[in-house]
């Protein structure tokens, strides 16, 4: 039987696992539309889980934190976490996608798209989304994208690890993009946060050799080709051990906003550090965020501004 499960997988494997084919190389894209002067502000919102009143905290502090970055001609594409239909907090809260549909859609914006690539055991990823239950929570509210289906670019980069990256067309056409984050810890790449989230724009095959060496430094130079311009991170529950597909679950009890990458994922692991430590879980992590991989490396990259001058922590 198991035979027979391994060569159906072979012959019906997802199109994208078959070959690498782009539509040509596109520049990075370019999110000079909304620079922060000076600090950046992380808004940090407290949630016991009832995502409705959360978003009556998120709606009343909507339009004058980025009100003026979302416009109703805008597309927009919220960028969320479906690399598995294992449930939140490993894959995106269906209701919390919900909610942040309407919330864009109050506004006047319709040109809204939900989009992601699950992780290459789990193509296609239209299977994945359905079983997660995301298909039917943007049900006639907004355009699901599932990037295997649709054609690919190649991305010039200043990494120091990548040096360029294929990544859907989609990402690089559309106006704003949101990621929509969760708070886990993950087995290799220490955690999850949004600037993880952008390993969800590479392609299936590219994935196969990002996992080989320097991890940590490689999910953080795809940002250079696809930056988020809102990150939001769902840390109403989070892996504090495991991940990211499953792990430890506890109470975290917020949310985290910002439009600096850097700044909300640094506030992130704050968070979730100290989550650790009350649960005596500390294990490789250390208090100073930027003795972590990934942060440190994202500094160096820029991705906090040309120059770090930190975040202030907004709490509602």
């Amino acid at each position: 039987m198991q035979l027979i499960q391994r060569i159906k997988k072979r012959l019906f494997r997802p199109r994208v696992l078959s070959g690498l084919v782009t539509s040509g190389s596109r520049a990075p894209r370019n999110r000079d539309a909304f620079v922060e002067q000076g600090q950046s502000q992380v808004y940090r919102i407290v949630s016991e889980g009832d995502v409705q009143e959360l978003f009556q905290k998120i709606n009343a502090l909507w339009d004058n934190a980025w009100g003026n970055l979302f416009q109703p001609e805008h597309r927009i594409l919220i960028k969320i976490n479906l690399n598995t239909s294992d449930p939140y907090p490993a894959s995106t809260s269906p209701e919390m996608l919900t909610e942040l549909v309407d919330l864009l859609r109050a506004r006047g914006l319709r040109r809204i798209m939900v989009g992601d690539c699950s992780w290459n055991g789990a193509l296609p990823t239209r299977n994945v989304a359905r079983q997660a239950g995301i298909t039917g929570a943007v049900a006639g509210k907004a355009k699901m994208v599932f990037f295997d289906e649709g054609s690919w670019v190649t991305v010039p980069l200043p990494g120091t690890f990548l040096k360029k990256v294929t990544v859907p067309e989609i990402a690089l056409n559309v106006d704003r993009i949101i990621f929509l984050a969760n708070l886990k810890t993950h087995f290799l790449a220490d955690f999850s946060f949004g600037l993880k989230l952008a390993v969800g724009f590479m392609h299936p095959l590219e994935r196969s050799l990002l996992h080989q060496e320097r991890l940590r430094e490689k999910v953080v130079e795809i940002n250079l080709a696809v930056p988020a311009d809102l990150t939001i991170i769902d840390g109403r529950t989070a892996f504090v051990s495991g991940g990211p597909a499953r792990g430890r679950a506890e109470k975290a009890g917020l949310v985290l906003a910002g439009t600096n990458p850097l700044a909300v994922d640094v506030e992130a692991y704050r968070q979730l550090y100290n989550l650790k430590k009350q649960h005596q879980l500390e294990e490789s992590f250390s208090a100073d965020p930027f003795q972590m991989v990934q942060l440190s490396h994202a500094r160096e990259c820029g991705l906090g501004g040309e120059t770090w001058p930190g975040y202030t922590c907004v709490d509602l």
